[in-house]
Formats: C-alpha cells, sequence, structure tokens
C-alpha cells in the first residue's frame, strides 16, 4: 500500500499551503505513479496514474523515482521525457524520501511565462525549500507507520490496556480491555476508572508516581456493571512522568498511568501450561483385552462424557491415574487444565494451602504475592485427588464444602472463590473401613462416591500379562538402547504366574531390572528379581496343578464341542452348556489350542 496514501489529507494540506505561498500549481505523486494530491488542475486528476502508471517508461516521473534524484524541467513542451499532457511549460521536482527509499515525489509547475520565468529565476530556493516540504511528509508518514504499528501491537496483546489521565479519566483502551471489563470503548473513555474498580490501587500510583507489577486485584462493586459478576485480574500500573517515561519522579506529578491487566483464569491457565501440564492420555493407551479391563475401560468412556464426580478405587499400581487423565481427556473439558495433587505425599500442615491457596503475609514463611491453590489452576477443568484415604478429617471438612457449594477459601482470606472444578478421586484404601472406624467422614464419602470405578489388580486380569511385558520390555529396550526380543519360555511363564502385589507398577519396575541386567536377546530367569524367583520355586507344584487342571477343563470343553458342533451358533449352545459365557469359551478355547475337530 502507498505510504503517502496513508497521509493524503496532510499530504494534499501542504500542497494547497504551497500554493498559495507562491502561486504555482503542486503535484504530489507516489511510487506507483499515483495522484495522492494537487492543487489546480491537478486537484481534479487526484487518483489518476501519470505516465500510465508505468515506473519503467523511462519517462521524467519514473526516472526520478529510479534515481532518487532531483530535477529541473526548462521547456516541457520540446523535452522528449516530459509528458506535457497538460500544457506544461516547466518544472522543478524532488523526490520524499524514506530510510533510503523514494515513496513519491513534490512537483512545482509552471503554466504561464510568469510562473516559469519565477520557477527557473529561483530554482535553487524553491528546490531546497521542496526537500524541506519532502522531509516534512517522510516525517509524517514515519510517525503514522509508527503508530499504525503500536496500535496493532497494543489491540492484539492478550492483556487489557488502559491509560488514565491524571485525575484517573480514562483516555484510551484496546479490545481485550473492553473484553474482560465488559464494556464498549465508547462507554469507557471519559469516565473515571474508579467508577468500574473503587477497589483498585491505581491512585496511589497517581499520587506517588511509583507503579507496582502483577498485584492481584478482585473488583466486586461497580456501578456500571450487573451485580454478582466479579472481575478477578492480575494488574500492573506505570505512571507516566513529565518527560513521557513510565519511571516515577520525585520532582514531578505524574500525568496519568498505564495499566495492563490479564483474567485471573488466562494466567492460571499460563501458569498451568508452563509447570503441570502433562501429555494427554486415553482409553486406547491402556493396554488390555482381557474381558475385565474392557469392562471398566467402557465404564470409563461413559464416565468421562459427565461432570460428576468419580471416585476411582483399586490396588497401588492398578493405574488410577492413567484412568482419571484419560476421563478428562475423553471428555468435554479435555482442553482446560489437569491438575494433580497426591493427598498422601504432601504434609497436612501444607496441604491445605496447597489445594486452596493462600493470602499475602497469611502465616509466617508465605510468598509477600500469595499463592494460587490448585483448585484455582484447575478451575474450568478437573482435580484428581490421588490417594484421598490420606486426607486429614480437618480437610475433609473443607474439601465437602467446596463439593457442596463449588467455591473455595484461600488460607488467610474472609472471601470466597467460585471454582468450576470436576473432581476425580482415587484411593487405595477401604473408606466404608475407615468410615466405621471414625477416620473418614460418610457425607465427603458419598460425595465423592458419586460414580464409583474400581480397577481390578493384575490377578484378575491374568491373560493381560504377556502383553503389558512386551510392551514394557519394548519401552524399556529402546530407553537403555539394547536389543532384547522377548522373554524366554520359563521366564513368561514364571511372571505369568506371579502375584503381582504391586501391579502395573511393579510389573514395570521388575521388566526395567530385567533390561538392565539382561545380556542376551531373550530375558531369562536369571536376570529377573531374585524374589520372583524364590516365589517362583515354592509354587511350582501349584503350577503343577494348574497344568492338570488345564488338561481336563480342555478334555470338557473338546466333549461339550463334539457333541455341540464348532460353528459360531453351536459355540453359544457349548457355552451355556458350560455354564461360561461366549467371550471366556473363545478365549479357553484358543489359550489351551483348542482345534476344530472335522
Amino acid at each position: 500500500m502507498s505510504r503517502l496514501l496513508d497521509i493524503r489529507q496532510t499530504t494534499q494540506e501542504v500542497a494547497e499551503a504551497i500554493t498559495a505561498a507562491l502561486g504555482i500549481d503542486v503535484e504530489i505523486i507516489d511510487d506507483r505513479l499515483t495522484i495522492i494530491a494537487g492543487t489546480g488542475r491537478y486537484k481534479e486528476k487526484i487518483g489518476q496514474k501519470e505516465e500510465e502508471g508505468n515506473v519503467q517508461s523511462g519517462l521524467t516521473y519514473s526516472q526520478v523515482l529510479q534515481t532518487g534524484e532531483p530535477y529541473v524541467i526548462e521547456d516541457a513542451q520540446n523535452n522528449a521525457d516530459y509528458a506535457a499532457l497538460e500544457a506544461e511549460l516547466a518544472e522543478v521536482c524532488c523526490p520524499i524520501k524514506l530510510g533510503g527509499r523514494v515513496i513519491g515525489l513534490m512537483g512545482l509547475v509552471a503554466f504561464t511565462e510568469q510562473q516559469r520565468h519565477t520557477l527557473l529565476g529561483n530554482r535553487g530556493p524553491l528546490l531546497t525549500f521542496l526537500e524541506r516540504m519532502a522531509d516534512l511528509l517522510a516525517s509524517k508518514v514515519s510517525e503514522t507507520k509508527i503508530a499504525t504499528e503500536l496500535t496493532s501491537i497494543v489491540e492484539t496483546i492478550r492483556d487489557g490496556i488502559l491509560a488514565v489521565d491524571k485525575d484517573g479519566i480514562i483516555t484510551s483502551c484496546n479490545m481485550m480491555a473492553e473484553r474482560l471489563i465488559g464494556l464498549t470503548r465508547e462507554q469507557l473513555i471519559g469516565i473515571a476508572l474508579s467508577t468500574i474498580w473503587p477497589d483498585s490501587s491505581f491512585h496511589e500510583v497517581l499520587q506517588s508516581g511509583v507503579g507496582y507489577r502483577d498485584r492481584e486485584e478482585i473488583h466486586t462493586r461497580s456501578t456500571l456493571r450487573r451485580a454478582g459478576m466479579p472481575m478477578h485480574f492480575f494488574t500492573t500500573v506505570m505512571p507516566i512522568n513529565a518527560s513521557g517515561h513510565g519511571a516515577s519522579s520525585a520532582d514531578h506529578a505524574p500525568l496519568g498511568a498505564v495499566l495492563s491487566f490479564r483474567d485471573s483464569a488466562d494466567v492460571r491457565r499460563m501458569v498451568y501450561d508452563l509447570t503441570e501440564k502433562e501429555e494427554s492420555s486415553s482409553f486406547q493407551e491402556i493396554i488390555g483385552t482381557s474381558e475385565t479391563i474392557q469392562r471398566v475401560k467402557e465404564q470409563g468412556q461413559k464416565i468421562a462424557l459427565s461432570n460428576s464426580t468419580v471416585l476411582i478405587t483399586g490396588e497401588s499400581g492398578t493405574g488410577k491415574s492413567l484412568f482419571a487423565r484419560a476421563i478428562h481427556h475423553s471428555g468435554s473439558r479435555k482442553k482446560r487444565p489437569f491438575i494433580t495433587v497426591n493427598c498422601g505425599a504432601i504434609p497436612d500442615a501444607l496441604l491445605e494451602s496447597e489445594l486452596f491457596g493462600y493470602e499475602p503475609g497469611a502465616f509466617t514463611g508465605a510468598s509477600k504475592n500469595g499463592k494460587v491453590g490448585k483448585f484455582e489452576l484447575a478451575n474450568g477443568g478437573t482435580i484428581f485427588l490421588d490417594e484421598i484415604g490420606d486426607l486429614s478429617l480437618h480437610l475433609q471438612v473443607k474439601l465437602l464444602h467446596v463439593l457442596q457449594y463449588r467455591e473455595i477459601e484461600r488460607v488467610g482470606s474472609t472471601r470466597s472463590l467460585s471454582v468450576d472444578v470436576r473432581v476425580i478421586a482415587a484411593t487405595n484404601r477401604d473408606l466404608e473401613q475407615m468410615i466405621a472406624d471414625g477416620e473418614f467422614r460418610e457425607d465427603l464419602f458419598f460425595r465423592l462416591n458419586v460414580i464409583p470405578l474400581h480397577l481390578p489388580s493384575l490377578r484378575e486380569r491374568q491373560e493381560d500379562i504377556p502383553l503389558l511385558l512386551t510392551q514394557a520390555l519394548a519401552r524399556h529396550a529402546r530407553l537403555i538402547g539394547k536389543e532384547i526380543s522377548g522373554f524366554d519360555e520359563e521366564t513368561m511363564e514364571l511372571l505369568v504366574g506371579y502375584h503381582w502385589p504391586g501391579n502395573i507398577r511393579e510389573l514395570e519396575n521388575v521388566v526395567e531390572y530385567a533390561v538392565n541386567l539382561a545380556t542376551e536377546r531373550l530375558i531369562t530367569v536369571d536376570s529377573i528379581p531374585a524374589r520372583l524367583r524364590r516365589t517362583d520355586a515354592g509354587e511350582k507344584e501349584t503350577r503343577k496343578l494348574k497344568a492338570q487342571l488345564d488338561v481336563f477343563e480342555k478334555q470338557i470343553i473338546e466333549r461339550v464341542l463334539r457333541e455341540t458342533g464348532y460353528s459360531v451358533e453351536d459355540k453359544v449352545k457349548a457355552a451355556k452348556l458350560l455354564g461360561i459365557s461366549e467371550s471366556t469359551l473363545y478365549r479357553r478355547i484358543r489359550e489351551l489350542g483348542i482345534r476344530a475337530r472335522p
């Protein structure tokens, strides 16, 4: 876009002022040979092209745009390079330059012999005069460019921006300020900021000249906004002193102030993205094909679609946190924060401030700026309270209040903050027994146990163990940089038969240990922890019994299949005769190596 076109009003005013002073017509064109401003007969041609708009024509104007040199045409009628379409007699012209680039040109044109005599007789002073006018226009273009860029920056940043004068009257604002405050620019400019933010400390800056940064402010009272809609911002206020800078001045009272502010939800989201965000999880990432785990995954997928509170139970190491993340990332809150708090890993004295935050100076050692709690960080998203059974009775009361009223109260504060958080809790403890023992509140249990989800132990999904072992082996071998293709038959049998008290977490640790110690392409018994080998020695007779039971079970299934047949419909009949589900029958046929008989 033409730079001169941005200041066309100023350009026309300059042209008319020159003509009024010298009595000679003026033409101003841009670097595309478009007439931007003019007087006399050129005024009617504004917007038209000179030299047919061809900047490569070799005619006079195109030469000036190419060379950047001024020129004087003494006899326009007989000059081959000058297209005298308006019966021009003479012209003095100079380029308009910005940053070493020609952005246009300005010409004084004579149409009478008297004008020609004046023009040529004073060509030196007139050229100097035109150069000064050209510099003036270039300076105006530069200022406009800078102002436009600054406006674009202010309008596109994520912070709300307000400027106030020394009396606290709003003089300007950006679009984000309109959105965050909920009022239009027309409603904001010209009113006192105190009518919108009566509790703000900005007036202290106007008096002292000392600004402040990232101060949390909550504004609940306003004469212009509806009641019950508090504004919760982190605000920075910097004074404007007489020198135009933001620094404070002891000798001069501030001329005003600039305020930048960001919605607290945006700040929480930024903190979450920088410090706590984890990779998303899905139910597809939960390994297992057994009927037991498939049923739990299906239940979890249904749960994800609601916002109800979930209580996940199961032994330690069964993947409760993985299920919690999968529920969050499969629901409507998946693009909002997922915050994890291990209630058993944080001392009770600190857990309250960790969950709910605290006000500045709430206790000895507290940050002077206060702290945002995990519930606030999770606002709009999900908070996962792991090891909920370790929560003290005191904090159980506070959590119950949050679940009932969806609001929190920071340590050291007297005001409540509304939160929109989905709660997923987890424990490996028997909460009902804890209720009977007076260690857990019954009313809190019912609030948490809206949707119960129990995760099976590995003992209950033994058929998934080979797949879990294979996946864990591939991952740890890749991380450590070893080429290991699998487990030998004896080791796989031992690991599948092990009772896994630590469940998936223990399985992962055992595989990592084995990969580190392995010296061959297959994991052998010598590479696994000694405690598993000792357990194996004591269970050999049990495994022999299991092998015998498998033989009898295979014989029974084969006998029933010979009676019913081997088609899909026949297997439905066989399952009913055996008193087992169809999926169990198909699994045992596969595991026992049963083949269809002709």
